[in-house]
């Protein structure tokens, strides 16, 4: 029987993926942003990505059951619990479990005018573990059960895996400051992948005489795994063997043929584009890996037709049993019958031109609407999909996003996505002179899952020493990373515009006539003198007035002069008082004070 087990596991796989990155597109402080973001502006001149360091991302999404779920504690205990793949509400008829990662090897990026570049080598890889609700149940009650008399459906079994490397080029314009546009091309590298378009199976018990009836059809396509061979000739996947493991860059002498010279290869494109409504209204969205892989290397195709078996038990028993048959005999008969028949209608073609065969990124579309509320604080709607065989699947979050001017950026978030509504997400960037270091996670729920029988004992009696409920933890995400940044503009602290400082004291200037010819206390606090004798302190008041008019004779006979001559006089000093230095400024400080703001959109000049 283990043969039919290993068949049914290793050649039913489909294509589901669902991974997003939620807090990231929040974050305008790291560099990274452009990876989900690629009209984002970045605040500094030049960033480097430490290399192996830049960028670290893990993420785990189940959608058909959480952990405490399937578990309950009873005396400190783990015991399983099956009465959830009963409930419809927890389990659907098809589920997901997914592991994905990646980790930037090179990234660096730099500003020159309006416009940035950057370049980055990532390694990436998805696994996708894609399982129907009847494949619980017949693991944790049999098939004599809720299985009893029907099909037992397990259409749609499989596991995707994709591991490949990317070298992608960036580049992002911002127009008038007020629109940004940007694309990153990207070459992919392939090195392993499994990929399938048709699964379907089934296993029907009768009810009356117990009798198996088997149906299955599958078209599965591999590169660069190993082969998996059953016995007697027997291959189910795989294409490299132990006769070309040098070949395929396996050993030690020949692992530059695995890192840089299979012939798999492909292209892919990321777009987007920002733009800022009003001061205070900021439009964003994106659209990443649109493209594919050519697989040709290491390839191999198995095909299995419309293939039905019925077991109905052993024709002539007592001859059987006559002959010292055990239950392992039994066994070993029903696996011989049922291999027969799946090899007569079983197709597997390896390393030829017909193997080969392309597969298409999973393409994701994030859309945005920001709310500034000022030049520390903003408010984020965001909507996520990702369109995987005909089907939308979708997510939504809202983030609140905080500056506190470069030293200090973090967001905290909600969401919604895999069928899962307990997703509380956090992120922290500190910039620390011109390291950055950052930790982002979508659900922080879910590093409470580190003690699970603690936790489950909460959800019994409320005693467990880290307050989470693991029956609604189905997600978990992290990312970190560290940076190198240089140029970014300094925040002032004085919150006042310099042009109205300038204006105030050309004001101060041009009234200095009137405070000549003032009483002696306006000229005390004027001149910042203490009495009438004594000369004026010094001020950033233009004194040339004072050396030009001489002795103070010349002053009083100043104040002799006619009513004409004074109102020529005051009527020049009305026309000083009118003039402005620098730009003309408003009392009342603008909603939305961009030079202060740090967007996606790069502030004005």
């Amino acid at each position: 029987m283990k043969k039919i087990i290993y068949i049914f596991i290793l050649l039913f796989f489909i294509k589901t993926h669902a991974q997003q990155d939620f807090i990231l597109y929040h974050m305008p402080s790291i560099p990274q942003i452009t990876t989900v973001d690629p009209a984002s502006f970045p605040d500094s001149k030049l960033d480097i990505g430490v290399p192996g360091l830049s960028s670290i991302y893990g993420s785990m999404f189940n959608t058909g059951f959480s952990f405490g779920d399937i578990f309950y504690s009873k005396e400190g205990e783990l015991l399983p619990n099956i009465d959830f793949i009963t409930d419809p509400k927890k389990m659907k008829d098809n589920n997901f479990f997914i592991l994905n990662g990646s980790l930037d090897l090179i990234f660096f990026g730099f500003r020159k005018g309006n416009n940035f570049y950057s370049f980055n080598v990532t390694e990436k890889f998805d696994f996708t573990f894609n399982y129907p609700r009847d494949l619980i149940t017949m693991l944790l009650e049999g098939n004599g059960n809720n299985l009893l008399g029907r099909r037992a459906s397990f259409d749609g079994l499989g596991i995707d895996f994709t591991h490949w490397r990317e070298y992608a080029i960036h580049w992002v314009h911002d127009v008038d400051h007020k629109f940004s546009y940007g694309a990153r091309l990207k070459y992919l590298y392939g090195m392993e992948n499994i990929s399938t378009d048709v699964s379907k199976m089934g296993i029907t018990t009768d009810a009356n005489t117990h009798a198996l009836g088997f149906d299955m059809n599958f078209d599965v396509r591999t590169s660069g795994l190993p082969v998996i061979n059953l016995g007697d000739g027997f291959r189910t996947i795989g294409a490299i063997d132990s006769t070309n493991k040098d070949l395929a860059g396996l050993t030690s002498g020949n692992i530059n043929k695995y890192l840089f010279g299979r012939n798999n290869t492909g292209a892919a494109i990321d777009l987007g584009f920002n733009y800022h409504l009003n001061d205070k209204v900021l439009l964003e969205a994106s659209v990443l890996d649109l493209g594919r892989i050519s697989w040709n290397d290491f390839t191999a195709n198995s095909t299995l037709g419309d293939w039905q078996y019925t077991y109905s038990g052993i024709d002539d028993p007592l001859t059987i049993f006559g002959q010292g048959t055990s239950v392992e005999y039994l066994k070993t008969i029903l696996e011989d019958s049922i291999e027969g028949s799946l090899k007569e209608n079983y197709v597997y073609e390896a390393n030829s031109p017909e193997s080969n065969y392309k597969t298409w990124l999973r393409t994701k579309i994030y859309a945005s609407v920001e709310y500034i509320v000022d030049h520390n604080n903003f408010v984020s709607l965001s909507f996520y999909n990702s369109f995987v065989r005909n089907r939308w699947r979708r997510g939504m979050g809202i983030a609140y996003n905080y500056h506190l001017g470069n030293f200090l950026s973090a967001t905290a978030s909600y969401s919604i996505y895999n069928r899962s509504y307990s997703n509380l997400g956090l992120g922290v960037s500190l910039n620390l002179g011109p390291f950055e270091i950052y930790a982002l996670s979508d659900n922080i729920l879910a590093f409470g899952l580190f003690n699970p029988i603690k936790n489950i004992n909460s959800n019994n009696d409320g005693v467990g020493s880290i307050m989470v409920d693991t029956r609604n933890v189905r997600n978990g995400q992290f990312r970190v990373g560290m940076n190198l940044t240089f140029g970014r503009e300094k925040m002032k602290k004085d919150p006042e515009d310099s042009n109205r400082a300038q204006s105030v004291k050309s004001k101060e200037s041009s009234t200095t006539e009137k405070e000549k010819s003032g009483s002696e206390n306006e000229n005390q606090v004027k001149t910042k003198a203490t009495n009438s004798n004594r000369k004026a302190d010094p001020s950033p008041v233009k004194r040339t007035d004072y050396s030009d008019k001489g002795s103070s004779n010349k002053r009083s006979e100043k104040k002799k002069n006619s009513k004409t001559d004074y109102s020529k006089e005051s009527s020049k000093k009305r026309k000083n008082k009118n003039k402005r230095k620098g730009k003309l400024v408003p009392n009342v400080e603008e909603s939305t004070p961009r030079g202060k703001t740090f967007r996606k959109v790069s502030k004005k000049i």
